[in-house]
């Protein structure tokens, strides 16, 4: 606690010693923590609004197609969880504008609670991310982020769609803007029957029917050519039954809501850059063991206030200081944990700098303290050297945490007050190539994992979280991507795969639901008016028990789609196909997933 107030203290006595113009400085307050300027020796990556805007899809859907990213599905719609380089759901960060919105409860984001197309950009970071982004981010992060531009743009659209299985969807955005107010409106409702047959048998998915809402707002103010603020507000509602499997019927029902809202004021000076966030999230779930009977049920909510403040400084053109502090009060309810309380704070400092052309590196920081556990002092080094003019390489060594949740401290029965925070060692080394028209990056990564909390039993009839676990997870990672012009005709193609061993240390038996082998492609092609879309997913076998004794088999995936544009561009009119060969596969055992389905949708520009 003292080394992190020394180190604030220090930071900010420098601060005004300067005022020099540095071009960096409108990369990090944009892009915050997940700027490549802050992260040299990381991949980070955007899917941009052009991606996000062509469909009605859940973020799962979306990482899973274009980032390569493999996520375990209780069936389609239902609850859904990424492994990120081999990593647990609850070692992946996942940010709202820069603020972590991973459940207090679980510790997890269900990532069919989040529709990606009512946000500008999702940023992508790999790799070991506790130190600039806090609890969580060890395999990696991802940040959703909203847009705010000072400029005049008024604009608005309506997505409309019709799918198999009764499926309809509906998204509304609207934008105005000038030099001085920002103001964006999003909302967007999805509804399904889902019960699609399962094939090769004789039942259906019964009990699959689900509907979400969601409504984003944006809001912004320039107070002069330095300030200005940002009002930020998003709610989900989620109303979904639970799949039954193939050899067990459901009546199960789950609903929840998550609400969130951000103020942001940013500072943009010429040496100097600051932003302060405070932040609200709410969220509730109810379950129903059987929705005949609502009055069996469990119920959990949440609330987390957030208070966050970011500052960069320039000490000269090659040198930049990043530090920041966050305090966090949060408290959870539910039919399973009496009402709880807890403070977390933390701070960090990053160095960043240039010494010589084409060398860049940073070394970072953080330590904390909690009323509920002790949070490690963590630290953190990267460097991207610019070998010519077309190869970079790059590389990174951190430790990392992830802490107890409330339902790890504090559920009854079982929750244990005396967990530590799970501990990791990663490291990776990257070689990246650019040309005019391709590009080509690899790299190879290594994870080490130390008390890992795991629900054991303890007797017959009670399970208790322990810090008894350890991992290693290693593997390495491909991208290729091909853009080139002819005319009037616009190719771009992009191959990913991913090689990943994650390893529990105690039996040597690669860990459940994570693939050895993950691969994609996505080829886009424009002529004119017309564009096609073919997305080819591989998802190779996973292990569903510790023992390596029981697996579901590899498949392949392919996914079409067509767009048209009419009446100026003003109207474009989709068609897609989904799971085009008819295949059948399963993400969770016993819960098969789709079969070949259809889409239709209609988007209309003001």
């Amino acid at each position: 606690m003292k080394l992190t107030v020394l180190l604030f203290f220090f930071c900010f006595g420098i601060v005004y010693s300067q005022n020099d113009s540095i071009n960096e400085l409108d990369e990090i307050i944009l892009r915050g923590n997940f700027s490549p300027v802050l992260n040299s020796g990381y991949q980070v990556s955007i899917i941009s609004d052009s991606i996000l805007s062509k469909s009605y899809q859940s973020l799962g859907n979306l990482l899973q197609k274009q980032a390569n990213f493999y996520f375990k599905q209780n069936g389609n719609g239902m609850v859904s969880s990424i492994s990120l380089r081999g990593t647990s759901a609850s070692q992946t960060g996942v940010y709202w504008n820069g603020i972590d919105i991973n459940s207090a409860m679980n510790g997890q984001t269900d990532f069919n609670t989040v529709q990606a197309n009512g946000f500008d950009e999702v940023e992508i970071r790999k790799g070991g991310g506790s130190v600039l982004l806090g609890n969580g981010a060890i395999g990696g992060a991802i940040n959703l982020k909203d847009k705010v531009v000072f400029e005049k743009n008024n604009k608005a659209e309506i997505l409309l769609g019709a799918g198999s299985y009764e499926t309809y969807f509906t998204q509304m955005k609207g934008q105005w803007a000038n030099e001085k107010f920002f103001a964006k409106l999003g909302l967007g409702a999805l509804t399904s029957e889902n019960d699609y047959p399962y094939l090769g048998t004789d039942l259906k998915n019964e009990n699959g029917a689900f509907s979400n809402y969601n409504f984003n707002t944006t809001l912004g103010y320039k107070i002069n050519e330095r300030n200005s603020l940002t009002l930020n507000t998003s709610f989900f509602d989620n109303d979904r039954n639970l799949s039954r499997t193939l050899s067990t019927i459901s009546k199960a029902k789950l609903l929840n809501t998550d609400g969130r809202m951000l103020l942001d004021w940013k500072y943009l000076g010429d040496r100097f850059s600051s932003s302060f966030k405070g932040a609200f999230l709410y969220e509730k779930f109810t379950y129903l063991f059987d929705s005949d009977f609502p009055k069996n049920e469990s119920i959990g909510k949440s609330r987390r206030l957030i208070g966050k403040y970011d500052f960069s400084y320039f000490i000269n053109n090659e040198m930049l200081i990043r530090a920041g502090l966050e305090f966090e009060k949060s408290n959870g309810s539910g039919s399973n944990i009496a009402a709880v309380e807890q403070n977390d704070f933390s701070s960090y400092l990053l160095f960043h700098h240039q010494p010589i052309k084409g060398l860049m590196y940073n070394i970072s920081v953080r330590a904390g303290t909690s009323s509920a556990y002790d949070i490690p002092f963590i630290y953190s080094i990267d460097a991207k050297y610019l070998l010519s003019q077309n190869f970079t390489i790059r590389s990174a060594f951190s430790s990392n945490y992830r802490l107890p949740t409330f339902n790890d401290l504090y559920w009854e029965p079982g929750g244990n007050p005396d967990l530590k925070p799970e501990k990791s060692l990663s490291g990776e080394i990257g070689l990246d190539y650019k040309h005019k028209i391709f590009n080509l990056s690899g790299a190879v990564f290594m994870i080490k994992s130390d008390d890992l909390i795991q629900w054991r039993p303890v007797s017959s009839d009670f399970w208790q979280p322990q810090n008894i676990s350890k991992a290693s997870n290693y593997g390495v990672e491909l991208a290729a991507n091909l853009t080139k012009n002819f005319g009037s005709h616009l190719l771009d193609l992009k191959i990913q795969y991913d090689y990943t061993q994650a390893k529990d240390d105690d039996n040597d038996k690669q860990l459940i639901y994570v693939p050895k082998h993950k691969g994609n492609a996505i080829l886009d092609y424009a002529w004119n008016k017309w564009k096609f879309n073919y997305n080819l997913q591989y998802t190779g076998a996973v292990y569903t028990t510790p023992s390596n004794t029981q697996s579901l088999q590899a498949y392949w995936l392919s996914d079409v789609s067509f767009l048209r544009s009419i009446i100026k561009d003003r109207m474009n009119i989709g068609f897609a196909i989904n799971n085009l060969f008819n295949v059948k596969y399963e993400s969770v055992a016993y819960r098969p997933m789709p079969n070949r389905n259809y889409l239709l949708q209609i988007n209309f520009k003001i």
